[in-house]
């Protein structure tokens, strides 16, 4: 009996110790879903277990709720944006962000202000926008008016695509990869 206890115990511990270390990997994450993103769905079931959702809905200011999801979690450090987009806008909350909207939008210079000396990545799972140069012109607008690193894919077709890759970012930082394994 005390042998079976010898070999149980640290193989419990061992196993404890994995789970959490999993757990908290993801601490630093934050997966944030437009309400109008056609496949959200298929995000959630390939998620990690423990990760951080946020739903963004058209009842308030989408840049304000992830700015204080932010503030009520220091750990984060990238932020994986699933939301529709056009080749020139992205929609989030039920507000499409263009060249026009994103200067107007006070709420992103608030993010900035969140800036530590972290460098914070915005990782955006759109095919479309980043496929233009005024897409990319819009993602560099949102990178310099927040101070994040914001990353895309230039050359997908979908974001569950097996070659889905981010090569494209507004600062020069390394990028982290996609939240979930094809």
């Amino acid at each position: 009996m005390k042998v079976k206890i010898h070999h149980i115990v640290p193989l419990f511990l061992l196993l404890f110790l994995l789970g959490n270390g999993m757990a908290f990997s993801q601490a630093n994450n934050l997966v944030v879903i437009d309400q109008a993103f056609a496949q959200k769905e298929e995000v959630l079931s390939k998620l990690p277990y423990g990760t951080l959702v946020l739903y963004l809905k058209t009842t308030s200011n989408p840049w304000k709720d992830i700015r204080e999801k932010m503030t009520l979690n220091p750990d984060l450090k990238n932020i994986h944006l699933f939301a529709e987009s056009g080749h020139n806008s992205l929609l989030m909350g039920g507000i499409e962000y263009n060249t026009d909207t994103v200067a107007s939008e006070f709420e992103l210079a608030m993010l900035e202000g969140l800036y530590k000396g972290i460098h914070y990545q915005l990782l955006l799972y759109s095919c479309n926008l980043p496929s233009s140069p005024e897409g990319l012109d819009l993602i560099k607008e949102l990178g310099n008016r927040t101070y994040f690193n914001i990353a895309a894919a230039t050359g997908c077709t979908g974001v569950f695509d097996e070659n889905f890759d981010f090569n494209f970012t507004t600062l020069d930082q390394p990028t982290v990869g996609p939240i979930f394994t094809n």
